[in-house]
């Protein structure tokens, strides 16, 4: 069954790139209480991190979805406490569009990317890029804060261009990092789902 998110995306897609609510740019907002198809126990943190344990990097809950009818994907994170906490704090989202081998993470073998959408919370601040690991710069993309715990983005597929899958088909983990750069598997706090690479729901 899909959820509300689901619904709620498909209603807004004949207006997407003008923006639901009255024209406006800002993402569609996910309902209290919207289940995730992904699930993590609080507290459970990825083994080879060393970072401190704060629940803003706790994520707790995940989903992604795939519009066909307006070529668009929809990505929402739940963590365990505040996004915006005083600290750096940063999700990153990777993709796998189609024969992607890189893995370079310890423990973790099964989540391979070709491409990395980074979300960064600082400074009273939400922000968002892709990058397409291939030297082209990153490019912005709109993250909303839909709940203090909560973030939320939706953007064109095209922005994520193909490497052999169509865009129903590409694969996505989500881990939430305290740096960036340096030794990444002691900056991740925690990967969503654990050790696989999720579809985008439909």
């Amino acid at each position: 069954m899909r959820s509300s998110l689901h619904v709620l995306a498909l209603a807004c897609v004949s207006a997407l790139l003008a923006g639901c609510n009255g024209g406006s740019s800002t993402a569609p907002t996910q309902p209290a209480g919207t289940p995730f198809r992904f699930t993590a126990a609080t507290g459970a943190f990825y083994r080879d991190y060393t970072g401190a344990r704060r629940p803003s990097l706790d994520v707790i809950g995940a989903d992604g979805t795939f519009v066909p009818s307006s070529q668009t994907i929809s990505l929402v994170a739940k963590m365990a406490g505040p996004v915006l906490d005083g600290n750096a704090n940063f999700y990153v989202w990777g993709f796998d569009r189609g024969g992607a081998t890189n893995a370079p993470f310890p423990d973790e073998p099964n989540v391979k990317f070709n491409a990395v959408l980074v979300v960064t919370a600082n400074n009273g601040a939400v922000t968002g890029a892709i990058n397409l690991l291939d030297g082209t710069p990153p490019q912005s993309v709109p993250v909303t804060l839909v709940a203090s715990d909560t973030l939320q983005t939706f953007f064109p597929a095209s922005m994520l261009p193909s490497t052999g899958a169509q865009p129903g088909q590409y694969l996505w983990n989500l881990w939430p990092r305290n740096a960036l750069g340096g030794s990444p598997a002691a900056q991740i706090a925690k990967f969503i789902p654990d050790n696989a690479m999720a579809t985008l729901a439909q």
